[in-house]
């Protein structure tokens, strides 16, 4: 050990300690967010891009709220080993999705519009806002 360490009359520089990330502060590589209505959710998924190293794939698609397509999308996500899925819902209606996802085994995460619409970079427009969710999403 230095002298510095241990007390030897150099700087009183302490080793450093390694802290572990908290749940909350981890940075998720395959991420899925569904913007929840009334009869339908769209649903995006960003992953790594196998083709090209480096970079994300981006989809995103619709679909209806009843219990066989969420769980069918359940298995989609799953299948494509997604870490946490963002939902997106200013009413109730995120309810059969929050228990059909989690009940597959995903781990899922609720955020008012609000929150999610006040993540910086945010787009001002509708069109496809599910990036910004799923982007939220990768560093909650």
């Amino acid at each position: 050990m230095p002298a510095s360490l241990a007390g030897g009359g150099g700087l009183a520089v302490e080793e450093p300690q390694e802290v572990q990330d908290e749940e909350y502060e981890r940075v998720w590589e395959r991420v899925a967010a569904v913007d929840v209505a009334k009869a339908s959710g769209v649903v995006c998924t960003r992953v790594p891009d196998e083709a090209r190293p480096g970079r994300r794939r981006t989809k995103v698609w619709t679909v209806t709220a009843t219990l066989s397509a969420v769980t069918e999308l359940a298995d989609h996500l799953r299948c494509h080993q997604i870490e946490v899925v963002t939902l997106e819902s200013a009413s109730d209606y995120w309810r059969i999705w929050w228990v059909v996802l989690e009940a597959a085994g995903l781990t899922v995460q609720l955020d008012g519009a609000r929150s999610v619409k006040n993540v910086p970079g945010r787009a001002k427009t509708d069109l496809l806002t599910e990036l910004p969710d799923v982007s939220a999403a990768q560093l909650a």
